[in-house]
């Protein structure tokens, strides 16, 4: 069974709302929490860290390493090792060697507390997230510091704590996990640890053998790819009725982003509808979807991409999707992205051009992109070409619902409309361009946003999809070893550094829409270079969410699910 590395993320079980993160790897120091999904993390002290975990030998701290296969991770010690698997997206189930054990340790925050329960259990409580049940299992046991129940009335907490594991019999531990978004209950029985193994295992085996085999190369991540994506799902809970997806480990999930994740999974159909109507879920009466996304909460002041269009005709040029979704979901989806597409021009459209407008760099979704670079609002190519594509998917749908076809049509006439708008008012001979909405000022900059409506592919004239292919074919501006320069690299503003999305890294969903659309052109080769040469990048540096296109370092964060999406969507384009 191979290793993964999840350095800079989490061992989860699908759908679980918690796991166990890592930071550090083999090269430096490792450390290791149980840490939670919940969205009200963010208000908590630490954010997702909830308490931290060491092994013991004979009782005190040893150093360790990390060793992690889909089903189990390991902590490695000279003095024996300690494994932990789920037995369901609730209970954590750790065991150790002879002579090992477990530790935790945090100072509780104000309301946190630790106390007994029946039958030998402990109940952590953490503030604003999730209680935990901790139970020691055949003959073994745990406890909280020694067994005393410390109460500290002025900080109404319980202080720094220790939980410790207690060997059997045999020298050995075995101990569950549960957590609860209530208050904790202890259960009459528990699973036992290689029951709880094969059960994770067995979901993984049948997850993984839903996908395609890639060609070359591609194959030989794609299992590790696809581990960092099932282990970022989280299922429906109280207040989210169709399953997310994480953008990195304890961050919430981003509308455009999980529409990105729905293509990327398409083998699974039904997750993959899930993720489409996520959004839908919290959608405004007058139609917006909201940014960002997890169980307590949706950022709604700023916009991500619409491109749920774009996501549903990828899904659709190699799913039946009238035959694996259910019609009353497909309606869901219908009734909901008519109104999203609507709502750009209905609310977005103050000079009334029938161009709709952005309000800050963020909705590009290259934050920094320096067509924003003097100018907070922008008419710009990049939202008129995702609408395209959207108002052409829900006239697909409004068909495949049995609309009558004048209903159909109207999608499928602002989609031509807003094509030739596009064109007819943005495209200068030589580049798509943005003007400001209150002045007409007209803005060209080294961003690439300018060239994201190739994701129309062959919707636009061919003399367009030749000047832009050509343009970002250059090795001197755009077209690096590792992919395509979200900022012209001869740009004054280049900066490929830190989390500065917009001003000359390779960034994944950049890379996702231009060469999907490029591939449905006559300049497939074209597309198939950018892809490939990113593609090699990702596998053979880890998957970092951003790459340097001078160098290609990574940067940004490691683990994320972003790049992993744009992998599986591009690598399986690629072997196709």
């Amino acid at each position: 069974m191979p290793n993964y590395s999840i350095d800079g993320t989490m061992f989860k079980r699908r759908g679980a709302w918690f796991g166990i993160f890592q930071r550090g790897s083999i090269y430096g120091d490792v450390s290791l929490n149980l840490g939670t999904c919940h969205g009200m993390s963010a208000k908590a002290p630490d954010r997702s860290r909830l308490i931290n975990i060491f092994p013991t030998a004979e009782g005190r701290k040893v150093p360790y390493t990390v060793s992690v296969e889909p089903a189990e991770l390991t902590i490695v010690t000279n003095h024996g090792n300690i494994r932990f698997t789920f037995a369901n997206t609730r209970q954590l189930m750790a065991e150790g060697d002879p002579g090992m054990g477990l530790l935790f340790e945090k100072t509780m925050a104000q309301h946190e507390t630790v106390h007994p329960k029946k039958d030998g259990a402990w109940e952590a409580v953490f503030r604003l997230t999730s209680s935990f049940i901790f139970k020691g299992l055949e003959g073994s046991s745990f406890d909280f510091n020694d067994g005393k129940n410390y109460w500290d009335w002025e900080k109404l907490s319980s202080g720094k704590v220790q939980g410790r594991t207690h060997e059997g019999p045999d020298g050995r531990f075995t101990l569950v996990m549960e957590e609860f978004p209530y208050g904790g209950i202890v259960r009459e029985s528990y699973p036992g640890y290689a029951e709880a193994k094969a059960s994770m295992q067995a979901e993984w085996d049948g997850f993984l053998a839903a996908f395609p085999t890639f060609k070359g190369g591609l194959e030989e991540q794609k299992a590790e790819c696809l581990y960092t994506l099932w282990s970022y799902l989280t299922s429906p809970n109280s207040m989210v009725k169709y399953p997310m997806i994480q953008m990195f480990a304890g961050v919430m999930a981003s509308q455009w982003q999980m529409c990105q994740n729905a293509v990327a999974l398409q083998e699974n159909p039904e997750l993959a509808l899930g993720l489409l109507l996520n959004p839908l879920e919290r959608q405004s009466d007058e139609g917006q979807l909201a940014d960002s996304h997890d169980d307590f909460a949706v950022e709604t002041q700023l916009i991500k991409p619409p491109i749920h269009g774009w996501a549903l005709l990828q899904i659709m040029k190699r799913r039946d999707i009238a035959k694996e979704w259910p019609m009353d979901k497909i309606r869901e989806l219908y009734d909901g992205l008519g109104p999203w597409a609507d709502w750009f021009l209905n609310y977005r459209d103050d000079d009334g051009d029938g161009l709709p407008t952005l309000d800050h760099g963020d909705e590009t979704g290259l934050d920094d992109s320096t067509m924003f670079l003097k100018h907070l609002q922008l008419t710009t190519p990049d939202i008129a070409a995702y609408l395209v594509l959207l108002y052409e998917a829900v006239g697909k749908l409004a068909r495949i619902l049995g609309k009558p076809e004048a209903e159909a049509e109207q999608w499928f006439a602002k989609s031509r409309d807003l094509l030739k708008r596009l064109v007819d008012r943005l495209w200068d001979g030589e580049h798509f361009f943005a003007f400001d909405p209150h002045t007409g000022e007209k803005i060209l900059s080294g961003s690439l946003v300018h060239y994201m409506p190739c994701i129309l592919g062959d919707r636009l004239p061919r003399e367009i999809i030749d000047k832009m292919t050509d343009d970002l074919s250059d090795e001197q501006t755009f077209n690096s070893a590792f992919g395509l320069a979200s900022e012209n690299m001869q740009s004054d503003y280049f900066y490929p550094s830190g989390m500065s999305i917009g001003r000359g890294v390779v960034v994944p969903p950049a890379m996702l829409y231009i060469c999907t659309g490029l591939w449905d052109t006559h300049r497939r080769e074209d597309a198939r270079i950018f892809a490939q040469k990113y593609c090699d990048a990702l596998r053979t540096r880890r998957f970092p969410f951003l790459i340097n296109p001078k160098n290609g370092f990574g940067s940004g964060y490691f683990g994320g699910s972003w790049p992993r999406c744009a992998y599986m969507t591009l690598a399986r384009m690629l072997s196709e």
